[in-house]
């Protein structure tokens, strides 16, 4: 990686995206910032001024939210503490920054958007730390965790409220395995007093640092990040997934981690082995995530890959077949997951097509209840459109779909929802459309093409509006439940 630049105008770095051509990725304009020791001015990325305001952005969610919040919760929240810590010190250390950033050197540049991502997370820990839900009973994650610790796949799992499998005298989870495995270490120290939804909260911080890491790749500016970056933590139903960490919620964030670090490295080094390795990864949290498999292999075929390399791919697919097949066969004695087979509707089948239009009146017509009482409107029980949570998202739809990379994105955002649009369930209990999570990555990267250079005041308008619908959802449903 080079960089290059010109006195007045924006810095480039000339990075190789696997093709046989390089190109040329705008950084941030840099801005003017006194050396600690000398009083010099010394060239810094954008990211420097970026991070602050992530930083203060944290420390102001603390100081006005958590009083409120700790006020309503009968538990202590160790999170709202470490953040508060970490935000601290991300104002402290300006000097030390400023000493690391005296130069427009490939490492400077490495440093400030590593600086600017964990400010990024910082802030979005603050914020969901704030605003979490009291810890939920729906927990099969750390039950599941806690079986494997033991050495055994089956869980304790409560008749009373709990949905399993029952084969037998043994109880088994309905959800995929990646939460668990991930908890692993920590219910390891804590067993089942590990608190999932405190996990959730880490998780869902971390999806959303990610997603500046993935809109840094697609080249797009710091205006343009961090609008886009809001709108995904705060616009789009992962706020609340998050901040409720239950048995449905975990597995929806945890397969965001791996899509978003396939996508950050199809956009970046593109390099098939670990493009499979995450993308794999993730369908341990999500199994329709497997459907998206031909259109990371297509970009990166697009990208200057042979197919003796894309074969690569098929290394983590298969590590990841091995846990999925292991699993399966200790459980159900089937290659396959049985679990939703065995829990759903008896006299139907679980997938079909008759199921269709119930589920595209979930995802673009379903709308909250309207009646006297305050505040007068009431989320459902059985979600909400995304048009009526996320309506940012039609900025997906402004990029030209003759770009490959814009066709093969909202591709695949189609494809990991097939399975969820032909369910007999839409989710249920759920503000939005929690079973479409999965797609949001793909979207992200949509929008992000689709953006002008800075955020025009149509997209500004509609981010604003998802921010104050998700807002709405999660406050009445923390305060009052569903209507």
């Amino acid at each position: 990686m080079a960089e290059t630049s010109s006195p007045g105008n924006p810095s480039f770095t000339l990075a190789d995206d696997g093709a046989a051509s390089a190109r040329l990725i705008p950084l941030a304009p840099a801005v003017e910032v006194r050396s600690p020791r000398s009083g010099r001015a010394v060239a810094e990325p954008g990211c420097y001024e970026t991070a602050r305001g992530f930083f203060i952005f944290a420390a102001a969610t603390i100081i006005a939210g958590a009083p409120y919040f700790l006020a309503q919760t009968s538990h202590s929240n160790f999170l709202i503490y470490f953040a508060a810590a970490l935000a601290l010190g991300g104002l402290l250390a300006p000097a030390i920054v400023a000493r690391r950033l005296t130069s427009k050197s490939p490492a400077t540049v490495m440093f400030g958007e590593r600086w600017c991502t964990f400010a990024v997370f910082v802030a979005f820990l603050a914020f969901y730390a704030v605003t979490m839900f009291e810890p939920s009973p729906y927990n099969e994650q750390v039950r599941q965790a806690v079986a494997f610790i033991h050495g055994h796949t089956y869980i304790d799992a409560p008749n009373s409220f709990l949905e399993h499998a029952q084969i037998g005298p043994y109880s088994y989870a309905l959800h995929p395995p990646l939460p668990a495995i991930m908890l692993m270490p920590f219910t390891a120290i804590w067993g089942m007093n590990t608190n999932q939804t405190e996990f959730s909260v880490v998780v869902g911080a971390l999806d959303i640092a990610l997603a500046w890491v993935l809109l840094g790749r697609l080249a797009r500016g710091i205006d343009v990040r961090v609008w886009l970056t809001l709108f995904f933590g705060l616009g789009s139903v992962i706020w609340y997934e998050t901040v409720v960490g239950t048995t449905w919620a975990l597995p929806m964030n945890t397969s965001l981690i791996f899509t978003l670090l396939a996508l950050i490295e199809l956009f970046g080094q593109a390099r098939p082995f670990w493009v499979g390795s995450w993308a794999a990864l993730a369908t341990l949290g999500r199994y329709d995530l497997a459907l998206a498999a031909p259109i990371y292999a297509i970009l990166l075929l697009a990208k200057g890959r042979g197919i003796a390399e894309i074969f690569e791919m098929v290394t983590g697919y298969l590590a990841v077949g091995v846990i999925f097949v292991g699993l399966n066969e200790a459980r159900f004695n089937s290659f396959f997951d049985q679990g939703v087979l065995l829990t759903g509707p008896r006299n139907a089948p679980v997938f079909a097509l008759r199921y269709l239009p119930g589920n595209l009146y979930t995802v673009l017509f379903m709308a909250p209840t309207v009646n006297g009482t305050f505040p007068y409107i009431h989320p459902v029980f059985s979600g909400q459109a995304l048009t009526l949570t996320s309506p940012a998202f039609v900025l997906a739809l402004r990029p030209s779909f003759k770009r490959l990379t814009v066709s093969m994105m909202g591709l695949a955002a189609v494809l990991v929802s097939i399975p969820s649009l032909v369910c007999y369930a839409n989710g249920f209990a759920q503000f939005g459309t929690r079973h479409y999570i999965p797609a949001f990555p793909f979207l992200l990267v949509m929008m992000a093409i689709g953006m002008p250079r800075r955020t025009d005041q149509l997209s500004r308008i509609l981010i604003v509006v998802s921010i104050f619908l998700v807002a709405f959802g999660v406050w009445h449903v923390r305060m009052w439940g569903f209507g």
